[in-house]
């Protein structure tokens, strides 16, 4: 992020940059972080921030967490793309698949979106979902696929929550040794799963990590 202003931090700045801080924390460092920086007067968070070079264009989110330079709750990978549990979902399980390149939704592969129908399948089969919805968004020219569990009436517009540590192992712990990725071809049966493309700039998960 960046500041148009080069003088003190304003208020309002500093608070903007702090909730962006929170939501790429883990949960269990997350607190104490927070109740630190909130802590310090405007003038020294300007100065922790540009130590830091928190006020700086930072590099793609979905990137660092390929990259693995953001830790997160992986449930497979493919030669193309990766599936992370969503630390801040619309419901549990709620997971993204990002692709390794740094491309947009309208470059994404038939691959990652056949990868992605598989993984929606085991979602729906594992955590006994009425459904998974495929919302498919852009985040500064990242393109990201959503699959969200319905067990009500969720969609990628319902309101999100912080899923805690013990919820998101369970999950991950759904998908040890059983890699989507290896499931064959011929065994995929997506008829029944919904999808929905929405292509949206907006930011579909910030918070995001670490999760």
């Amino acid at each position: 992020m960046q500041l148009v202003n080069s003088k003190m931090l304003s208020e309002k700045e500093a608070n903007k940059i702090i909730k962006k801080i929170e939501t790429q924390l883990p949960e269990e460092k997350r607190d104490p972080i927070i109740k630190q920086l909130k802590s310090m007067s405007l003038k020294d968070l300007e100065q922790f921030l540009k130590k830091n070079k928190l006020m700086e264009n930072q590099e793609c989110v979905f990137c660092l967490i390929v990259s693995k330079k953001i830790e997160s709750y992986q449930i497979d990978e493919t030669d193309s793309a990766i599936a992370v549990l969503e630390i801040n979902p619309i419901s549990k399980g709620h997971t993204l698949i990002l692709p390794k390149k740094h491309e947009p939704l309208e470059d994404i592969s038939e691959k990652i979106y056949s990868f992605s129908k598989k993984i929606a399948k085991k979602l729906k089969e594992k955590l006994k979902s009425k459904d998974v919805e495929i919302a498919s968004l852009n985040y500064k020219g990242h393109g990201v696929i959503n699959l969200i569990p319905v067990y009500d009436n969720e969609s990628i517009d319902s309101k999100r929550y912080n899923a805690n540590k013990k919820e998101l192992e369970e999950v991950l712990n759904l998908f040890q040794n059983n890699n989507i990725s290896k499931i064959k071809e011929e065994e995929k049966d997506i008829s029944k799963i919904s999808e929905k493309e929405v292509i949206t700039e907006k930011n579909p998960w910030l918070p995001k990590r670490i999760p």
